[in-house]
């Protein structure tokens, strides 16, 4: 949610508590309009993308900053629709199976020794 980077502004410890609290509600309002498009996918919510979300839910409520307070539910609604289009494809399976390969072996060194006789 923060760029793949750990921004904190403040400087004081309130500051601090205050980020990590806003970036917290953020996080869960986000999982929250999740869980509530995919109840009407019919899928888990697991099997929707956090970032492809987070994304579309940082542009809509761009443009809702500006929209009149009666048309927010019809907005809602809509991005619940989008939303429902951020499902991840799932993956197929392993056709080798998972295993720790064996380190490679040094090549044998030889130190030539000079005498100096």
């Amino acid at each position: 949610m923060l760029g793949a980077e750990l921004t904190l502004r403040s400087r004081q410890p309130e500051g601090v508590h205050q980020e990590i609290w806003g970036a917290l509600i953020a996080y869960n309002l986000v999982r929250l309009e999740m869980a509530k498009a995919a109840l009407e996918a019919r899928v888990e919510p697991t099997d929707l993308s956090f970032v492809l979300a987070l994304r579309l839910i940082q542009g809509e409520l761009t443009w809702a900053a500006g929209m009149a307070p009666g048309k927010l539910p019809a907005h809602l609604q809509r991005m619940r629709a989008k939303l429902q289009l951020a499902i991840v494809q799932k993956r197929r399976g392993r056709k080798c199976p998972r295993v720790v390969k064996a380190l490679p072996k040094r090549y044998t060194v030889r130190f030539l020794r000079k005498d100096l006789n």
